[in-house]
């Protein structure tokens, strides 16, 4: 039986001959498109402005710089500030997509670094806490999300008794 065992092992392994082929490469899997990875903070000193709009007492410049690091694209949808008496939230302004879409800065650009100065009217002036946030969608993965801008990331705040005027709550480059 040892024997016979023996002997087919052999003739096994002594046949299969042909051709020696190398194995078919095999093409690396094309690697995701990135994510987009969107942050915000102030740039600049805060303006507050007597309001040309009668519907508000106030319009406030608000310069922030919005990046791109995570090397996707995303759309900028909206820029909200709400304003907080201890935790209860007072007053909303926003400005939204169509204006932002206006101004021409509605796509965030891989890796890109952009200032902007955002106007919001408003009427509060017995508030404890500000929050700035931006809305982005991920063009590739249709992912909603947003960016908090921390209030001490503006340099101050000053007052101009010159009525705000512009026409467009945005400016800044289009991305």
């Amino acid at each position: 039986m040892k024997g016979l065992l023996i002997f087919m092992m052999a003739v096994s392994v002594g046949c299969g001959g042909g051709t020696s082929s190398s194995p078919t490469p095999v093409a690396a899997p094309t690697p995701a498109p990135a994510a987009a990875a969107v942050t915000a903070t102030g740039n600049g000193s805060l303006v507050l402005h007597p309001s040309l709009n009668r519907l508000f007492a106030v319009a406030m410049e608000t310069p922030i710089r919005v990046r791109e690091t995570g090397g996707g694209t995303a759309d900028w949808n909206f820029a909200r500030m709400a304003f907080f008496r201890g935790n209860t939230e007072i007053e909303r302004v926003e400005v939204g997509a169509d204006a932002i879409r206006a101004a021409g800065s509605t796509r965030i650009s891989p890796n890109s670094n952009a200032a902007y100065s955002l106007v919001f009217r408003f009427n509060s002036d017995n508030f404890d806490r500000i929050d700035v946030t931006l809305g982005f969608s991920d063009i590739v993965t249709g992912r909603q999300f947003t960016a908090l801008v921390p209030f001490t990331s503006f340099t101050d705040v000053n007052i101009s008794f010159t009525p705000l005027f512009r026409g467009t709550p945005i400016t800044g480059p289009p991305l």
